[in-house]
């Protein structure tokens, strides 16, 4: 996404000198076009698209998302609770998580909220609070792909689903406590490419033909966004969109009814719409490096940190004045962290960026950052959260969630000495 395009620099000083920095930036056009996008794709007409709101549970995002006739994947009973405080009706909400409690699961229940389990015992707990109840199940399929393995979600090594060979207890336990099975979910990974996509999808509607009652099919999300248009490709989305919806089809003539056929995508759908302005605080030199410190650090977007994720960024200077010459800079955080470094390889070797010639003061306009950033962030070091502007359709800024203080880092402390 070119930042020139959304933000001038009279635009990027004018957020900065108004709500401070470091400032969270969202773009509801972005979120929207890309919403249409995802419907555009897909001409299977029973299809459903889940927003996986763990992206970024801000409540505008949601809100807009619902207006787009999204559903919602929750990965936690609070990340459930907010879409319903975002409007989404009950029926539209689906929890699929890791975690499980008898209270968990059954406040979920009484919220009217479907759960999609993703172990044995997840289900079993499910049967013995609720005997006969709606379920559907996460499935393993063996094999994975992600930008990493830190984000790979499926096969061997992945923690996540029931593993494609336990499929006969699934059907025991199933038996055990006269469950509804109404679904099967698969999900392998961030940044999946079509090639795998489409396996996937095999071997889930192979694994589906063996479950006679279900009402849907979810193939999950992970589609690939390009944060470094040097190394990354984006999903040919008119014929991913094509081979689901085909499949889908003949899959249901096959079987004689009709099958809703479920996507989950996040950070397709909010990786784009978001930036992070920070300002540039100190310039500094080693023999090996030139460093520009930021106010700013992996406590507003952990993903270099974690990853080793690449992120554009932008210079806007601070004064008004040209941004020329080139020079080579590491840009790092203002964390009491050696890790605190935004330009870094994915096995976390820091890798210098040519920028303009930097100043103190300049602005830092950090783009992609719409998704995993914001929802991961923290107040480590005691820094006080950012602020988060949404730029609605009409281009005005508004404040969607304010600045955060000292009182709020400290408000659930209890004074004991």
């Amino acid at each position: 996404m070119n930042r020139s395009a959304l933000m001038t620099p009279e635009m990027v000083r004018e957020l900065a000198a108004r709500y401070h920095s470091p400032l969270y930036v969202f773009f509801e056009s972005i979120v929207r076009a890309r919403c249409a996008e995802l419907r555009a794709a897909l001409s299977y007409p029973n299809s459903v698209i889940r927003y996986a709101c763990k992206a970024l549970t801000l409540r505008a995002i949601p809100q807009i998302v619902r207006e787009e006739g999204f559903w919602i994947d929750a990965s936690s009973l609070n990340e459930a609770k907010r879409a319903l405080l975002a409007g989404f009706a009950p029926a539209t909400v689906q929890f699929t998580g890791e975690s499980s409690s008898e209270a968990v699961f059954t406040e979920l229940m009484e919220l009217g909220v479907d759960i999609n389990c993703s172990s044995l015992d997840q289900m079993r707990l499910i049967g013995r609070l609720f005997p006969r109840a709606r379920v559907s199940f996460r499935l393993n399929p063996g094999e994975g792909h992600g930008a990493n393995n830190k984000v790979n979600t499926g096969g061997p090594a992945s923690k996540h689903g029931i593993y494609i060979d336990q499929l006969d207890d699934v059907r025991r336990v199933i038996r055990q406590y006269d469950l509804q099975l109404t679904g099967i979910h698969a999900h392998i990974g961030s940044g999946t490419d079509l090639e795998h996509w489409l396996r996937i999808k095999d071997i889930t509607l192979a694994v589906a033909k063996g479950f006679d009652e279900l009402s849907f099919i979810n193939l999950g999300g992970g589609l690939p966004v390009v944060y470094n248009p040097v190394t990354d490709a984006p999903m040919p989305l008119a014929e991913w969109g094509e081979r689901l919806s085909e499949s889908m089809a003949m899959y249901c003539h096959e079987l004689g009814r009709d099958i809703r056929l479920e996507i989950e995508p996040g950070r397709f759908v909010v990786a784009e719409c978001g930036f992070l302005i920070s300002e540039i605080q100190n310039i500094k030199r080693t023999p090996g490096y030139q460093f520009a410190i930021l106010n700013t650090g992996f406590n507003h977007n952990p993903r270099p940190a974690m990853y080793g994720s690449y992120h554009p960024i932008d210079i806007v200077s601070g004064d008004g004045r040209d941004v020329i010459g080139s020079e080579e800079y590491v840009i790092g955080g203002y964390l009491c962290e050696s890790g605190d470094i935004f330009t870094r390889s994915e096995t976390g070797e820091l890798l210098p960026r040519r920028f303009p010639t930097l100043r103190v003061g300049d602005l830092a306009v950090m783009g992609l950052v719409g998704a995993y950033s914001h929802s991961m962030k923290s107040d480590y070091n005691s820094m006080n959260l950012p602020a988060s502007v949404l730029i609605d359709s009409q281009g005005t800024a508004q404040v969607i969630e304010r600045r955060g203080t000292l009182e709020d880092i400290i408000r659930r402390e209890n004074e004991v000495y």
